[in-house]
């Protein structure tokens, strides 16, 4: 049985409805099975009685005839009537005042009575002249000359035949319960169907396919109303962030040209200026600088996590993109003596090469800014399993892990001091980025140092239809409805 179908089977099998009916199978089962256990105790009593009370109407008919005064007449009647005798099961046996048995089976006769013995019935096991078990129900009548009569009938044959009724009370049962339980999976399939139909949209819609809606029958269930539900909310939200977006762009268009123009008239002033004052312009004029770059940083993080960023996914070689990436960094890394060394073992991934390449522009730039200066910083790219790591190791003071969660959050600076400078959206941008590309950002302890890891979905080496697989599950969030913008510097 293949891996998928295992778990398609584990899903219906965990589904409310099938539990549901399996509990109330169960439940029935268990009330079953005390039923059959009652029923047969019941019906072992009623037995017993009904023995006893043929026992004493064959009592009474001797008495009627006048058979009871001596063991031998009581013989005899029993001889004459043995020809006639239908019942296997009744057994009689008499007795003389000597002891001797003249009638009848004398190791069916129970001998024993356990004290104090108040009664002349008689329950017990005993084996037969074929040695065959029986269990003897009888009543020992005293006669007059001294001798004993017993008539009994052997319980054994009796309770086996009426055992068949719970018995077959409960296969009943059984195959009613069966029945349940098979008559409830296609309605687990159908509920399994429409919850995984919900999830589906749902991650669609996570992964940046705001078009997605939950496509429903009009039959009123429950069901039904929580995908109306689900698309109203989807509705509601694709509302809220188109009036973001409007209003984000309306401010970045309405302060990108008064910030532009700001600058531009400081410089001219510098210009005019010497001295002290024009220092302190050019100084307002990095400040502005730096308001732009954090204001388009800003705007970018928030593209990339909703999705609605510029992209498009392509087969791309991680060791030609490590070293474009190295080409470009290279300037700064000799102007702090730093080497950076490439590990690629050949793999291929699937993503976008532009934001790839501004996720990893931020991780090198803080390897330069917080790595000692001629230390070097290695740049790898290997598959672990089913996922692809594109690695940037360096041995500066790395992260505390108890910190990790904190530095990819937006504006969170670990150092304090503003001795490098920063806005605290690197590592922010390069986590949406790995998202983006159904992966993760892991910031791992080096010793010393920092190891950051984008662990992307490996591309698959088998069949050719394995990219395009892929290609669709990645690029999900680039369909239609999506609004592009234009690519951003990284932070």
């Amino acid at each position: 049985m293949s891996l998928a179908r295992k778990h398609a089977i584990s899903q219906l099998l965990n589904t409310s409805s099938f539990r549901q009916a399996a509990t109330v199978a169960f439940i029935c089962l268990l009330i079953a099975l005390a039923s059959i256990i009652l029923s047969n105790h019941l019906l072992e009593i009623i037995m017993r009685n009904h023995v006893r009370d043929m026992i004493l109407i064959d009592i009474r008919t001797l008495q009627m005839h006048g058979s009871l005064n001596d063991a031998q007449p009581v013989a005899t009647a029993l001889r004459n009537r043995l020809p006639l005798e239908i019942r296997k099961d009744r057994h009689s046996i008499v007795i003389d005042s000597e002891g001797q048995v003249i009638y009848g089976d004398g190791k069916l006769f129970p001998d024993n009575c356990p004290a104090p013995c108040k009664t002349n019935w008689r329950h017990a096991e005993r084996l037969d002249i074929q040695g065959k078990p029986s269990e003897m129900l009888g009543l020992v009548v005293q006669l007059p000359d001294g001798g004993q009569y017993f008539s009994a009938y052997d319980l054994r044959p009796m309770l086996e035949r009426t055992r068949i009724i719970p018995l077959m009370a409960g296969a009943g049962l059984l195959i009613i319960l069966l029945s349940i339980l098979i008559i409830s999976l296609p309605f687990s399939l159908r509920n399994l169907y429409r919850i995984n139909r919900i999830r589906d949209v749902l991650a669609r819609y996570a992964s940046g396919d705001h078009g997605v809606m939950v496509t429903y029958d009009d039959r009123g269930d429950e069901f039904d109303h929580l995908s109306e539900a689900v698309n109203q909310s989807l509705q509601r939200i694709n509302r809220l962030m188109d009036e973001v977006q409007n209003i984000t762009s309306h401010i970045a268009h309405e302060l990108r040209t008064p910030l532009t123009r700001l600058q531009n008239r400081l410089l001219n002033a510098a210009d005019i200026l010497e001295g002290e004052p024009r220092e302190e312009l050019l100084r307002a004029v990095q400040d502005s600088e730096r308001i732009q770059n954090l204001f388009r940083a800003v705007m970018r993080v928030a593209e990339v996590e909703t999705g609605r960023c510029s992209h498009q996914f392509s087969t791309l070689s991680a060791g030609q993109l490590l070293e474009d990436i190295r080409d470009y960094y290279l300037p700064m890394a000799e102007e702090r003596a730093c080497t950076l060394l490439i590990e690629d073992r050949g793999v291929q991934l699937y993503g976008d090469q532009a934001l790839l390449f501004q996720a990893l522009a931020n991780l090198i730039d803080n390897a330069l800014k917080y790595a000692s200066a001629g230390q070097p910083i290695l740049l790898s790219a290997q598959v672990q399993g089913a996922w692809l790591c594109l690695c940037v190791i360096d041995n500066g003071p790395g992260i505390p892990s108890a910190l990790n969660h904190k530095a990819t959050e937006r504006f969170q600076r670990l150092d304090t001091s503003g001795a490098i400078p920063g806005n605290g959206l690197g590592l922010t941008l390069t986590k949406a980025i790995a998202e983006l590309h159904g992966g993760e950002l892991l910031l791992e302890d080096n010793n010393p140092g920092l190891r950051a890891v984008m662990r992307l979905k490996a591309l698959p080496l088998a069949a050719p239809d394995s990219t395009a697989q892929l290609g669709s599950a990645l690029s999900v969030a680039s369909s239609a409805g999506h609004r592009k913008t234009g690519f951003l510097k990284h932070s």
